[in-house]
């Protein structure tokens, strides 16, 4: 019997299975670039698709009675061939045909992408696909996407089904330019239509009645009355007949301005100060001049009334610099108590417009001229960065709220909230850190994150250490999580290496659309409840579904685990929604409200069959690394659980009639064991001398904050052949700037060639892999290098050297402009070359996620 839709089948080898053969210019990140249309990658498979999975080759030859026998050999009696043919089966699965992401990657056909309409797709496209959604009531899956895209009506089908149900949520995700942009909504002072027993926000799916005096909601089925000044007729079909004209009854977002009682205060326009640390190491190493010039470049691309800007370098005092209108140059003011840390002026003086000429040529002569007036030999040693972060923060915090980057080089050990050192090799290799994930100085992080979150001050850390020097990102990491900043991390900071990548994360960080003062709820339908929230951030939280924090960015997102409070009885629509109340960057007090619809199925097939693999593998890898952070363990153990329990009751359940000797996947979560078994090897999730503290501290905390569009690439970096290169390889395709990719291969040591070069793409970073037997001589063809060393040179800056690139060469760059273009939206992809025998290769390798990794065994 071959499995049911949405199954995929695996032989085994030596089955004796019936059918075993049945198939189944410089422009900072978020700014597009003219002419710029993203390019579509759809994940293909060597294994022949037919009805509704996959199949191994099962067939093994046997060996017949009339094979001649080894020379020799004594003759086998009958019995004892009985006991032969009889023994079991092999478990053994053919490791060519396992289901992996590999294949030859789908050019574009259209600009834009694909187009979906919300209200026609069973499953949302890809969360790696370069697409357009078109919202027809239901909220776009950029916004907000479901593990399971069917709901069980039961509490008993949920829980044989064993996939957890759950909503990852990015509520304010950029749009391409071909997505309608969010349509605001203005109500006046009576505010939005709700619901007056559970509050959610009038919606496409409320129902009208009586003439449109009525109306029954969504969520909870309970009968409204509507107000005199939102009740309009209904047609025939009882619909309002403003329904086309009311973006809140006819799309799954929109954006309301909010009446002034949803505040406290009055909302104000966020500022951003820059605390950057002027020490010895923080020269030397070129981290204080690559701010400084980024910031330069920065300056034109901030828009008013969002351009309030400040800057306060640290050593062992702090260095303010307060901006009047007259004078020439910025005055700066040195306060030396690092023990109780004050803003020396107003904030009018040292928060000032960068768009402003009464002030723009100031902040361009300080950034200009301050990286040369600093002498290293000159420069302390001590830093007194939490002493800048406590008067950074009051200072924004006096004002009504904005955003601290903090600019680290070195632990922060002197003042106020001193670190101490506490890298101790041992402890670090214990599984949970031996402590050191824990934070120091609590009593003061603690009344500082407070502190922020009151005033709406958000924190962001950019941290460069000098190459394997602590720098205790547990507790740098503390008040950024706590108030929704960022969180970036150079170890072994070089500019001609990292120099790019800072540039880009402080580009995204600062010019990005982020929000403030952030209010956060999600309803669920009747039947339905929140049972646990998994973010980058440690919010404010006041129950499981509602928290605050003080900034969400762009990429910030938040998945909700779900759970059934009882039977969703009579209903043929679950829904989901969320709404946001923030303080954009121009200073207005808005409602975001994204709505999703779902249908209710008593089918256990069909829970299945409409699971997104994407969804499920985000939420797995945030609750791991929540169970990490929090010194749980076990944590592998319930990854490794939750796999087995969602296939086991898909093949008991939904393919028990198939024959024993075959493995049974559903097609939506064919990839989850390949998964699940790439995040248990995760650095992030190991013990090891080789491992420092600070990065598996970063790596978790990325883990929780991990946009929907990262997961696959970050889980199962894909791995392109970029020479010799497939013949279309950087061949336009003739839609924008659109090339043609070339295809992946495994993620396996084993399938690389010693004399090729691959490029490995996990997410986060784009690597040249030049293999250890690729010939001299066709490097220098390729790029011109006489050496190896010399291709790392060459495509640092390829743009000086264009005239030793081959042509092939030149494809090569287009391939990675053609990736870094199709994840503009999210955070930029720097590249390097990694060469053989070098540290760089050893970490590449180690991500491959089909080998083996310590105590973990390969795929």
């Amino acid at each position: 019997m071959s499995p049911p839709p949405g199954g995929a089948s695996f032989s085994m080898y030596g089955g004796d299975t019936p059918g075993a053969t049945t198939p189944g210019a410089y422009t900072p990140i978020g700014f597009t670039p003219t002419g710029y249309t993203p390019g579509s990658y759809t994940p293909g498979g060597p294994i022949r698709r037919a009805n509704s999975g996959y199949a191994l080759d099962a067939s093994t030859p046997k060996l017949s009675s009339g094979t001649p026998r080894k020379f020799g050999a004594p003759a086998a009696s009958p019995t004892s061939r009985r006991r032969t043919e009889s023994k079991k089966p092999s478990t053994r699965i053919d490791p060519e045909q396992v289901p992996r992401p590999v294949g030859q990657p789908e050019a574009i056909k259209e600009e834009g992408g694909k187009v979906y309409e919300t209200n026609k797709y069973h499953v949302p496209p890809a969360a790696t696909a370069v697409c357009t959604i078109i919202d027809r009531g239901s909220a776009s899956c950029e916004f907000i996407r479901s593990t399971v895209n069917q709901v069980p009506a039961f509490p008993s089908t949920a829980n044989t089904a064993h996939v957890p149900m759950a909503v990852i949520c990015q509520p304010f995700a950029e749009l391409t330019s071909y997505e309608a942009d969010i349509p605001c909504v203005d109500l006046g002072e009576p505010g939005p239509f709700r619901c007056n027993r559970c509050k959610a926000y009038v919606n496409p799916f409320f129902t009208w009645h009586n003439h449109g005096k009525e109306a029954t909601c969504n969520f909870c089925n309970q009968r409204l009355e509507v107000p005199q000044e939102y009740m309009v007729g209904l047609d025939d079909k009882g619909q309002r007949r403003d329904k086309d004209e009311r973006p809140e009854l006819n799309r799954g977002t929109v954006d309301y301005i909010a009446p002034t009682d949803y505040s406290d205060a009055l909302p104000v326009v966020p500022a951003t100060i820059f605390v950057i640390e002027a020490t010895q190491r923080s020269l030397q190493c070129g981290l204080l001049p690559q701010v400084m010039w980024t910031l330069r470049s920065l300056l034109g691309f901030m828009e008013q009334p969002s351009s309030k800007i400040g800057i306060l370098l640290f050593d062992h005092a702090l260095h303010f610099f307060a901006f009047y209108p007259g004078l020439d140059c910025a005055r700066q003011i040195t306060v030396s108590d690092t023990e109780d840390p004050f803003a020396p002026c107003g904030a009018d003086a040292l928060l000032v417009d960068a768009e402003d000429p009464a002030y723009r040529n100031q902040i361009d002569t300080l950034l200009d001229e301050l990286p040369g007036l600093l002498c290293a030999e000159g420069l302390a040693e001590q830093a007194a960065g939490c002493a800048a972060l406590k008067a950074a923060t009051e200072l924004v915090g006096s004002r009504g709220g904005g955003h601290v980057v903090m600019f680290h080089a070195s632990l922060p050990n002197s003042g106020i909230g001193a670190l101490r050192h506490r890298d101790d090799i041992k402890l670090a290799a214990e599984p949970e850190g031996g402590g050191l994930f824990n934070v120091q100085q609590p009593t003061f992080i603690e009344e500082i994150g407070n502190d922020c979150l009151a005033r709406g001050v958000a924190v962001s850390v950019f941290c460069a250490p000098a190459t394997g020097i602590y720098i205790d990102m547990a507790t740098l990491s503390r008040i950024p999580r706590r108030t929704g900043g960022e969180i970036c991390f150079y170890p072994g900071f070089d500019p001609s290496r990292d120099g790019e990548r800072l540039h880009y994360d402080l580009s995204r960080t600062v010019v990005q659309s982020s929000v403030y003062s952030v209010m956060f709820k999600l309803r669920v339908s009747k039947g339905l409840a929140v049972d646990s929230m998994h973010a980058t951030w440690d919010p404010e939280v006041i129950d499981p579904s509602t928290f605050a924090v003080s900034r969400m960015s762009v990429d910030a997102t938040v998945d909700f685990s779900l759970v059934h409070g009882e039977r969703i009885e009579g209903q043929k629509n679950a829904f989901m929604q969320v709404a946001c109340l923030y303080t954009s960057k121009k200073g207005k007090r808005l409602i975001r409200v994204h709505t999703l619809q779902l249908p209710v199925t008593s089918s256990l097939s069909n829970v299945f069959r409409y699971t997104e693999i994407d969804s499920v593998t985000n939420l797995l890898l945030k609750q791991a690394a929540d169970s990490a952070l929090s010194g749980n363990g076990s944590f592998k153990d319930k990854l490794t659980k939750a796999c087995v329990d969602m296939l086991h009751a898909y093949r008991s359940n939904c393919a028990s009639m198939t024959s024993a000797g075959q493995l049974i996947l559903p097609e939506s979560l064919k990839l989850l064991p390949l998964y699940i078994g790439s995040i248990r090897k995760f650095p992030a999730f190991r013990a090891g001398l080789d491992i420092k503290v600070d990065d598996r501290i970063v790596s978790l905390i990325r883990s929780l904050g991990l946009p929907i569009g990262l997961t696959s690439p970050l889980v199962y970096p894909r791995v392109y052949t970029m020479h010799p290169l497939s013949e279309r390889a950087g061949i336009p395709t003739g839609i924008g700037d659109n090339v043609f990719m070339p295809p992946t291969v495994a993620g396996s040591s084993d399938k690389l060639a010693a004399d090729r070069i691959y490029l490995i793409d996990n997410g986060i970073s784009l690597r040249l892999y030049v293999r250890p037997e690729v010939d001299q001589e066709i490097l220098y063809q390729l790029f011109g290098a006489e050496t190896l060393q010399d291709v790392a040179v060459i495509l640092s800056a390829p743009e000086d050297y264009a005239d030793s690139l081959s042509e092939e060469a030149e494809r090569m760059l287009a391939c990675v402009q053609q990736i870094r273009r199709e994840r503009w939206r999210l955070p930029w992809q720097s590249f390097c070359v990694v060469l053989p025998g070098t540290p760089e290769e050893s970490r590449v390798l180690a991500s491959l996620a089909e080998d083996r990794a310590g105590a973990e065994s390969a795929y």
